[in-house]
């Protein structure tokens, strides 16, 4: 998919706040029109229809994602630091924009179609890929623990970021995330150094 116009861009911010409030339902041609103030005509300029949407909203996560390690990978230093920003940087992502949390961990959103939901676990496989090479380089040998797999390790970051993210949803955004986010994080880094030994 080619590169979205401002007015697409706004199109693909309005569906996905359309589908935090209602999911799948909630977004309509009307609904988006509406949000949007345009004619529901003016809406097939961008988008060709509904499902076209939704994959433009995938695509545009899926930068994201590879966006954030990128930009972190080309700082170099510790593997853990990274791995910290990458996080920070999400968790920052969905307090500003709460919305795009809902889509981002809803896959009952793209299940109804096999190409969706396949494009949606390729996000999750992009994270996690990361993370794994990360932790398997030289450097991340160094610094964590080896006698855990680097995908079982990357998936408990994986989980335990999810899990929390969940809840914040769940419970109306009720608590500080980038706070909880740092807590949790800060665990995670003690239990992903190498285990001192019991003489250390």
């Amino acid at each position: 998919m080619k590169a979205l116009s401002p007015r697409g861009e706004q199109i693909v911010d309005a569906a996905i706040e359309l589908l935090s409030i209602g999911g799948i339902p909630a977004l309509t041609t009307k609904n988006l029109a509406n949000a949007v103030g345009v004619t529901e005509p003016a809406l097939y300029r961008h988008f060709k229809n509904k499902m076209d949407i939704l994959e433009a909203i995938l695509i545009q996560q899926e930068w994201m994602v590879r966006h954030r390690f990128e930009r972190y990978a080309e700082q170099g230093g510790s593997v853990l630091d990274q791995i910290e920003e990458v996080y920070a940087g999400i968790f920052r992502g969905f307090a500003d924009n709460p919305a795009r949390s809902a889509v981002a961990f809803a896959e009952e959103i793209f299940r109804q179609d096999s190409h969706l939901a396949e494009h949606f676990n390729r996000i999750m496989e992009v994270a996690e890929e990361n993370i794994i090479a990360l932790l398997a380089s030289e450097q991340g040998r160094k610094e964590c623990r080896t006698d855990i797999p680097p995908k079982d390790l990357a998936r408990m970051m994986m989980g335990s970021s999810r899990l929390l993210v969940t809840r914040w949803r769940l419970g109306n955004y009720n608590f500080d995330l980038e706070e909880q986010g740092a807590r949790l994080w800060k665990s995670l880094r003690t239990a992903l150094a190498p285990y001192p030994g019991p003489n250390a």
